[in-house]
């Protein structure tokens, strides 16, 4: 069976020894020096790293090059790519980590139950321990290790939102792959807190990102819902959980062209928004009672 995509034979195996890992470091950490003084000659990198042969350096400074260190003018800069391993190394995503929990203000749409923070594994989840996980988000050991669990819910809150955005204009938020929404999403796992609403599919056609959403949450970003939650003295929608999270305050139906009607009642307002299958709103009405 042939690949569908392929990997620089020696990408992986460049990265296998603690000298080139420490070149990557030292180029990093030259990185906000070296907009006013350029990046490190051969000579400056090879006082840095703790080496004392420069034959070998070469050799390592070699196996680096083209996928992760680039030469140009006599300097050596780091790619894209030997960034990310530096940031992935450093932020803790290859290192063990504890685990911490606590409960949070908002409650479980079928029990009332607190919903538990937890972060384990490198993954930051919200559940419910009798009717499962509602969210679920990479948090790497770092961000754990001096934020709250309360912080790190509403970052990851605001960072969803914007991948939400993301896919709305076709775009994955993780690998920058072509990406769309489909709905109904046909099931749902056992283990996800479901609600009372109708799902969405959020897929990209390149990576692993898959999963089901709430067709309301489509809508999180949009100024119309902003306004609505804004005249509220409300926090955006995008953070808010249990009784006044959008899913809670909708009303979902499919229509027979294939798009979805959502219906927002907050207090006296009611906004109905019909949305298409890509997550594009296509008409929004207001409604207040008087």
């Amino acid at each position: 069976m042939t690949a569908k995509y392929s990997v620089p034979d020696d990408a992986y195996a460049a990265l296998g020894d603690e000298t080139r890992l420490e070149i990557l470091f030292e180029l990093a950490d030259h990185y906000d020096e070296a907009w006013s003084t350029g990046w490190l000659s051969f000579s400056a990198l090879y006082d840095l790293v703790d080496i004392d042969d420069t034959s070998r350096f070469s050799y390592h400074l070699g196996k680096l090059q083209e996928e992760f260190v680039v030469k140009e003018r006599e300097q050596y800069r780091p790619t894209i790519a030997a960034l990310e391993v530096v940031t992935a190394i450093r932020s803790g995503t290859y290192a063990d980590a504890t685990t911490r929990e606590t409960t949070i203000d908002a409650s479980c749409p079928h029990c009332e139950a607190p919903l538990l923070a937890r972060h384990h594994e490198h993954l930051l989840t919200l559940s419910c321990p009798d009717h499962g996980v509602s969210m679920g988000y990479p948090v790497p050991p770092i961000a754990a290790s001096h934020q709250s669990l309360e912080t790190l819910v509403d970052l990851v809150l605001r960072r969803h939102a914007a991948h939400v955005d993301s896919l709305r204009r076709g775009v994955c938020p993780y690998c920058w792959g072509p990406a769309t929404f489909s709905f109904p999403h046909e099931s749902v796992p056992e283990f996800t807190l479901q609600y009372d609403t109708i799902y969405a599919r959020a897929a990209c056609e390149a990576c692993w990102m898959s999963y089901p959403i709430p067709i309301p949450d489509l809508l999180v970003s949009h100024p119309d819902i902003r306004h609505l939650y804004a005249v509220h003295d409300l926090e955006p929608p995008a953070t808010q959980l249990g009784s006044l999270s959008l899913v809670q305050l909708s009303d979902v139906e499919l229509l027979e062209d294939g798009k979805a009607r959502v219906t927002i009642s907050l207090e006296e307002t009611t906004l109905v928004v019909d949305l298409e299958e890509s997550g594009t709103v296509d008409i929004c009405h207001r409604i207040t009672k008087s």
